[in-house]
């Protein structure tokens, strides 16, 4: 009688501590909870970007850009802007608002100003301004101004650049487009696998920049990568192949930037 007792009682013993088990595993959901809401409210903006990137190069062979309320990522067409193709790596930053052609300065008038910004601020060997009857584009060397071998952080003269066609273009409507390209070396290691990825990362880091730093809103900014694609000199001699690594910071006149 004794003996079954024992036995009875430790069962129950054993039985009332099970609740340790389902105490135990909701702690352990609770602490990957927390992780992931650490995670997401640290999001850096241009790697978050580098990530769509990726996304895009993996899942897709068409340009795919971001779309605000319509999904993360979303088929674009810009082929009314002058010089892109059909083939590219595009980022969008968020909605472009349609331009008031009415209250926009004339392209000439933005192009002289920003050409006597930067002879002002001695930048004007960094950059060179061309006009077209849609858009100004800024050419900036990227030797010059802005990035290391296979970086695609700016530099300090890079930072002087940007700020100045911002300090022109800020209470102007126009939207920007800004376009990385590269040479045709290969690239072998580093963080970015290809002249795709690398030409973006830098078309986002100088958006970011006119946008986070320069205080352009994001819905007049888009980042596109052409990679070695559209050289504007033949990559033969190491002169040639230093025009192609460049950045076009591009003024529309008229129309939308993305979708």
């Amino acid at each position: 009688m004794s003996s079954r007792l024992k036995h009875h009682h430790g069962e129950e013993e054993g039985n009332s501590e099970r609740w340790l088990l389902t105490y135990a595993d909701m702690i352990t959901l609770l602490l990957a909870l927390f992780v992931v809401l650490f995670a997401l409210s640290t999001i850096n903006n241009k790697k978050f970007l580098e990530l769509k990137l990726g996304l895009t190069k993996t899942f897709s062979q068409s340009p795919i850009t971001s779309s605000g309320s319509n999904g993360l990522l979303q088929q674009t067409n810009l082929t009314s802007h002058p010089g892109i193709s059909q083939q590219r790596s595009v980022i969008n930053t968020g909605h472009a608002a349609p331009i008031a052609a009415a209250s926009s300065p004339s392209l000439a008038q933005i192009s002289q100003q920003i050409n006597q910004t930067l002879q002002q601020q001695g930048l004007s060997q960094y950059a060179s301004t061309s006009v077209s009857t849609r858009a100004v584009t800024v050419q900036v060397l990227a030797d010059k101004a802005f990035f290391a071998v296979d970086s695609a952080n700016l530099g300090v003269v890079g930072d002087q650049v940007v700020d100045a066609i911002a300090g022109v273009i800020r209470g102007d409507p126009n939207n920007v487009a800004v376009e990385g390209y590269t040479d045709n070396q290969p690239i072998y290691g580093g963080p970015y696998s290809s002249n795709w990825e690398l030409s973006a990362a830098r078309a986002a880091d100088v958006t970011e920049r006119l946008s986070a730093v320069d205080g352009i809103p994001m819905t007049r900014l888009q980042a596109i990568g052409f990679g070695q694609t559209h050289p504007v000199a033949s990559n033969a001699t190491p002169a040639g192949q230093a025009m192609n690594r460049r950045i076009d910071v591009v003024i529309l006149g008229h129309g939308r930037v993305g979708p």
